[in-house]
């Protein structure tokens, strides 16, 4: 189901049949304006394909990229599974929105859920929400929950590292630096168990961590977070030193914050010589869907 937009930005799924039959198995997003075209359209299904194409016809058409495949495809088979859901959810978005939805799924009362016959469908965020297949689009997306943008930022005079370092700010300003705080002290106490002088720099570099032992410097970004992390915020700083320097990722979430802004624990995950893909930035602040194959635990001398 390819996606054809006025606005961005959007997701884009696609159909496959490879291993798992139909389903979504990715996305994309609008990286432009809306421009007017022409669209040639073909129906489908048993009567569709009785029939001729038709157009050119007037459409609109927005350029896609930064294509990634879902880590788990939306398979055809779990939609069925769910479609007592899927049509109550149509049901209270009928009685309850003006005017047309686009809903992404045809349902019937004599064929089981197949996917609507349409360039550009909507995808409800109550579905999305159903489906933790696709709670990475979640948080490349919009805010997630748990986890609200902040009404106020905190102020331009804090460090860099001391703002927000991971995607879908803590409404309540203590508690996010809280977590920042616990993920920054555990990656430096690490180090130094490991024999590195380390050193905390987000003051003053688009980095967090410089970690030097014998001849080796090793620039280090952490992202800290009370969720569980598919995606984090980036700036364009950090993007360009990523580029052009060896860098080393992590991310720690899954962070336990108690009412005493006490943070326990939290999951490690670590990329070395991380370099983000711009094709595959989701222009907000950045939002970065983390890449598969990063190693669990803390990394090793």
């Amino acid at each position: 189901m390819r996606s054809y937009a006025k606005y961005g930005p959007v997701i884009s799924f696609c159909t496959g049949t490879r291993t798992h039959g139909p389903g979504m198995v990715g996305y994309s997003h609008a990286r432009g304006e809306a421009v007017a075209s022409t669209i040639t359209w073909q129906s489908r299904g048993t009567y569709g394909r009785q029939r001729s194409a038709s157009g050119p016809e007037p459409a609109w058409e927005a350029p896609l990229g930064g294509y990634r495949r879902l880590r788990r495809p939306v398979t055809q088979a779990r939609l069925r599974e769910i479609e007592p859901t899927i049509r109550a959810l149509r049901d209270h978005l009928t009685e309850t929105v003006a005017g047309p939805l686009y809903f992404p799924f045809a349902l019937s009362d004599t064929r089981p859920l197949r996917v609507a016959q349409g360039y550009l469908t909507k995808l409800p965020r109550a579905l999305v929400e159903e489906l933790v297949e696709l709670r990475e689009l979640r948080q490349t997306a919009v805010s997630e929950p748990n986890e609200p943008e902040a009404h106020g930022l905190p102020p331009a005079s804090l460090p860099r590292s001391r703002r927000s370092t991971g995607y879908g700010r803590q409404r309540d300003a203590q508690r996010r630096q809280a977590v920042e705080r616990h993920a920054m002290d555990l990656v430096l106490s690490h180090y130094r168990s490991l024999g590195y002088e380390v050193e905390d720099v987000g003051d003053h570099s688009p980095w967090d961590i410089t970690a030097r032992k014998n001849e080796t410097e090793v620039h280090i970004e952490v992202k800290g977070s009370t969720t569980t992390r598919d995606a984090v915020d980036l700036t364009e700083g950090e993007v360009r030193h990523a580029e052009g320097i060896p860098t080393c990722l992590i991310v720690i979430d899954q962070i336990e914050l108690g009412n005493d802004l006490r943070c326990h624990g939290g999951r490690w995950r670590s990329w070395n010589d991380w370099a983000p893909a711009r094709e595959e930035l989701v222009a907000t602040a950045y939002r970065y869907p983390l890449p598969g194959g990063g190693r669990e635990g803390r990394p090793s001398a």
